[in-house]
């Protein structure tokens, strides 16, 4: 730790919050902010209008609104930082997001404040896996352009995977000296085996006697939703029992929906659409096991280790993060590819012998020794240490 106080003072800049705003990056940001904050000194800039539940620790500051242009957006984080740069003291800008970090990042670079930033993906490739045509080809040409900008201001900069280090080196040319791997984690006081599955499954009007397997997405095309319907409609022939629920929303919903249809899957394919922050856990307990189907991207995989810490087993296509973290654990949860034939074999392997699966025991067990906020938060402060010590050996 830097200060005489034992702790930093950290402006972190980010999306939002998950309550507000759903989605891994903002679970990330609400939950590194809060562990850190349990020792250090925080300030949680977030672009949203609405002010989210937090602990009295963290200082939110709520700053433009999703109704503005992304470029109106940046700008007012630029000059919000400026303003709370100029009124207190920071040792460390710890920035989230490329469109909302590069102005406070050239700010805090006029001022001599080291910049850490967390990159969550390349935001441009996803961009363009999910839009066509000019205009959309325009929107990522600048989306990129930010994105370079904001990356060349960084000190240090950490990812959650083996897989994120490589895209942000090659497409990125960050130097790999820079780049520090620390993975992601789940709040494993929200994320546990249920004490009774079967009062879980009646709260939720599931079905006592059924296998539910469970995934929760945004409904877009990397995450592989399409695919794992195709190998769905296999597996509900072989098992007409089992039920396959899909949480989240997107603007595949009117797909899926036709292919369950045309698959003939109404009784065995539930479409929960958004679950909300106090049912996520619920759907975890209820469940037999969790499916991460998808196709690219995929940066560390939030959900991955939540389930696990419910206790839940994961299979998961070898992408990204899901990749990285069950090879380490139980390789044979992976599916032998991304297609809906590698997923369908899969699925039939492992539910033709349940005991090829981990209990519940192993399952959390390996989370607690590798994924939780805490371990997460003291490696971050490491970075911290590093880049405000190099500053104060310069003599800035």
């Amino acid at each position: 730790m830097s200060s005489s106080s034992g702790g930093f003072r950290i402006a972190a800049t980010g999306l939002s919050w998950p309550s507000l705003q759903p989605g891994g990056l903002n679970t990330y940001f609400k939950s590194i902010c809060e562990e850190l904050s349990r020792r250090n000194e925080l300030d949680a800039l977030i672009c949203n209008e609405n002010k989210p539940e937090a602990p009295d620790r963290i200082k939110i500051h709520n700053i433009g609104s999703n109704n503005l242009s992304l470029w109106k957006r940046r700008d007012l984080m630029q000059r919000y930082a400026a303003d709370l740069f100029n009124r207190q003291p920071v040792d460390v800008l710890y920035s989230h997001f490329a469109p909302y970090g590069v102005g406070p990042a050239l700010e805090a670079r006029k001022r001599g404040i080291p910049v850490v930033m967390t990159f969550h993906g390349p935001w441009t490739e996803e961009m363009k896996i999910e839009g066509q045509g000019l205009k959309h080809l325009l929107k990522t040409t600048m989306a990129k352009s930010i994105e370079m900008k904001a990356y060349g201001l960084a000190d240090k900069f950490i990812v959650l995977s083996e897989t994120f280090r490589d895209i942000l080196h090659q497409q990125y040319k960050v130097p790999l000296q820079k780049i520090h791997i620390i993975p992601g984690a789940a709040d494993v006081e929200r994320f546990h085996p249920p004490a009774d599955r079967s009062e879980v499954r009646a709260r939720l009007q599931l079905p006592q006697e059924a296998t539910i397997i469970l995934t929760v997405r945004r409904l877009v095309n990397r995450m592989g939703l399409v695919q794992l319907l195709e190998a769905w409609r296999h597996v509900a022939q072989r098992y007409p029992d089992h039920i396959l629920l899909i949480g989240g929303k997107g603007p595949l919903r009117e797909e899926l929906e036709a292919k369950i249809r045309e698959y003939g899957l109404d009784g065995q394919v539930k479409l929960l659409g958004y679950v909300s922050d106090e049912e996520l856990p619920l759907y975890h307990q209820a469940s037999d096991m969790f499916i991460v189907p998808t196709q690219a991207l995929e940066g560390f995989g939030l959900i991955t280790v939540e389930a696990m810490a419910s206790g839940l087993p994961v299979m998961a296509t070898p992408v990204g993060g899901s990749k990285e973290i069950l090879s380490k654990f139980r390789p044979e949860l992976l599916f032998g590819g991304t297609d809906s034939e590698a997923i369908k074999n899969g699925l039939l392997r492992i539910l033709a012998d349940r005991n090829l699966l981990p209990g519940r025991e192993e399952c959390r067990a390996h989370v607690l020794e590798k994924y939780t906020w805490e371990r997460v938060a003291e490696q971050v402060e490491d970075i911290f240490d590093q880049v405000v010590n190099r500053k104060a050996a310069a003599g800035c």
